[in-house]
């Protein structure tokens, strides 16, 4: 018998526990999805927080390219008013001759006077590295560059070009009467006694840049205060195709810095304004 009354109380308290324990689990939850309610953000508080933080990192990207925009670019201390660095081609021609001294060299051209020395350096340089220079050409007056100009248009309208064909091919190589650096006197066309001396030939050939004088003067003209004026792949800046004989005096900090940037004179320049108009020209 008191086995039995002791089976039949059993069932009495795990189902006391079962009802405590249900209680318990229910208030549980009910504070867990209170706290839930309260304190975590929603799908959208979470979204419009991401968003937020994407703006202001857009925000801040902006102000960083603005501000790499707003900076000068570090150049040597020149002016693009400097008179080595003036500017002369189609966009930027002279109405009229430029006041210089001119140095008549040993070839027979004529040179700006205040880049004799550094001339004279670069063929000696040359000459004591075994190189073999014949200069074609230096200053010309606007009158002679018109002559010259006249002379290839008309040789090309002889050979069956017609009037537009003919100042096409011309201006190809041939500047036109105001717009020629040669009236600065601070350009000179060097090129390999070899190519000067064959029959019929000035000497200025693109073929040039594969001969030792060629390959000498590109990589060594900059160390003199020259770079070449009208490279490859730059004939859309300059107006005029690629010239391996054309040396344009400019100084040697900015040859040096034209060169190392692959720079046209067209564009230092234009960096050079840039820097001046935010206020920057001394650097």
């Amino acid at each position: 018998m008191e086995t039995k009354k002791k089976s039949s109380h059993i069932p009495e308290r795990y189902a006391l526990r079962l009802r405590f324990l249900a209680g318990l689990l229910l208030a549980m939850l009910f504070f867990t999805g209170c706290s839930t309610d309260d304190d975590e953000p929603s799908n959208s508080q979470q979204y419009s927080k991401i968003s937020a933080h994407s703006e202001e990192s857009q925000d801040s990207s902006s102000a960083i390219v603005a501000e790499s925009e707003s900076k000068a670019i570090v150049t040597p201390a020149a002016s693009s008013a400097d008179w080595n660095l003036v500017l002369v081609n189609r966009e930027n021609q002279r109405a009229e001759e430029i006041v210089m001294e001119l140095y008549l060299t040993e070839s027979g051209y004529q040179i700006d006077s205040r880049i004799q020395e550094p001339y004279l350096q670069l063929m000696e340089a040359g000459k004591a590295a075994g190189m073999d220079f014949t200069m074609v050409s230096g200053y010309r007056s606007i009158e002679q560059q018109q002559t010259n100009y006249d002379v290839n248009y008309q040789n090309y309208l002889a050979s069956g070009l017609s009037e537009e064909e003919a100042r096409t091919k011309t201006e190809e190589y041939i500047a036109l009467p105001n717009a020629s650096e040669h009236i600065t006197g601070l350009a000179v066309d060097i090129t390999s006694t070899a190519l000067a001396n064959q029959e019929g030939n000035s000497g200025l050939f693109p073929d040039l840049e594969n001969y030792p004088e060629g390959l000498w003067l590109k990589e060594n003209a900059p160390k003199f205060g020259f770079v070449l004026r009208y490279p490859k792949e730059k004939e859309a800046i300059t107006g005029i195709n690629f010239e391996p004989w054309h040396f344009r005096y400019v100084g040697i900090e900015n040859a040096m810095y034209m060169t190392e940037n692959n720079l046209t004179l067209e564009e230092y320049i234009a960096i050079l304004k840039q820097n001046e108009a935010l206020g920057n020209n001394n650097q």
